[in-house]
């Protein structure tokens, strides 16, 4: 909050786009877990960056730097580099580029004109594989929870009781958090598996194979962006939205994920949100969103009548 008063104070806002974006994103980090603000990639790329420049040289720190989206500062999955050399998710690039602009949009990161190949696949050379959030602690012992968490667990424990063969699709936009989840989950007594944008195809197919076929297995943790798109898992009947995400369209389209030709069952989605925090207002943005869309695009006369000039 200071550091935002800094900006308008200094009447520099619009120029601090990127920096304001981090800001919000820590706060959707924050309430789904600390560790997530704690143990960020872009604060470990913050010091391996600062290390390297004060150095005597050695670049053994930068060997080790996480390819970190410039959008949601998280681990980039299926990562993309701009001309300028930054380094996205793809999905986080093309959600950015369909945005409606003022003027042709820079990148997030330097400001610079936004040049980028949304069908290569260049990784920058620092990348190396993507270490779990819980080897940072220093025993799994030490290990926290949050209430977001346990509010899950109690969901999936009234879930496993009324329905001894019921599965769930377990969403999240963070990939660190989904390693957080698949420890409680797993500590829960329940059998999991998981399912990022940064595993190879051969490991994908075997997660997914275990998750429809292996009755033991009763939840998947996914990431959004990984499982959005492309899946078919109409074995779980239950889905649980660990956060909101800034375009209601993508959480539909993961529901869509379970609710399929071949479903039989009803279909449980819940969305997890804490209260007179940064969701809220996240979630109403997209009441908003979604009563512009049903309005113009859906033709929905209703949403048209709430719709005032504003």
């Amino acid at each position: 909050q200071a550091q935002f008063s800094g900006y308008v104070e200094a009447g520099t806002l619009l120029n601090n786009y990127a920096h304001i974006f981090d800001l919000l994103t820590r706060l959707r980090q924050a309430v789904d877990h600390p560790y997530l603000v704690i143990y960020n990639p872009k604060r470990e790329l913050d010091e391996a960056t600062s290390a390297t420049v004060l150095g005597d040289g050695d670049d053994t720190n930068a060997s080790r730097v996480p390819v970190v989206c410039g959008l949601c500062f998280d681990t980039a999955q299926d990562p993309i580099t701009s001309a300028c050399e930054h380094s996205f998710c793809r999905e986080c690039v093309q959600e950015f580029l369909l945005r409606e602009h003022d003027e042709a949009p820079g990148c997030p990161t330097c400001s610079k004109p936004l040049s980028i190949d949304l069908q290569g696949s260049f990784v920058p050379r620092n990348a190396h594989a993507r270490k779990s959030i819980l080897s940072k602690l220093s025993s799994l012992e030490d290990f926290q929870t949050s209430t977001k968490m346990e509010a899950l667990m109690e969901e999936l424990s009234r879930m496993v009781k009324a329905d001894s063969s019921a599965k769930a699709i377990v969403f999240s936009q963070f990939v660190s958090f989904l390693d957080l989840l698949e420890h409680r989950i797993q500590r829960g007594g329940i059998k999991v598996v998981k399912l990022n944008g940064s595993v190879s195809l051969g490991a994908r197919d075997a997660v997914l194979t275990a998750f429809k076929e292996d009755p033991d297995v009763r939840v998947i943790v996914i990431s959004l962006k990984a499982g959005g798109v492309a899946l078919n898992l109409t074995v779980a009947s239950h889905i649980y939205l660990m956060d909101p995400w800034w375009n209601p369209a993508a959480e539909y389209q993961a529901i869509d994920r379970a609710h399929r030709l071949g479903q039989h069952k009803p279909i449980r989605a819940v969305r997890f949100v804490v209260r007179n925090t940064v969701e809220e207002r996240i979630i109403r943005l997209q009441d908003k969103k979604r009563l512009v869309f049903e309005s113009t695009i859906g033709g929905d006369a209703g949403s048209l009548a709430q719709l005032t000039e504003e």
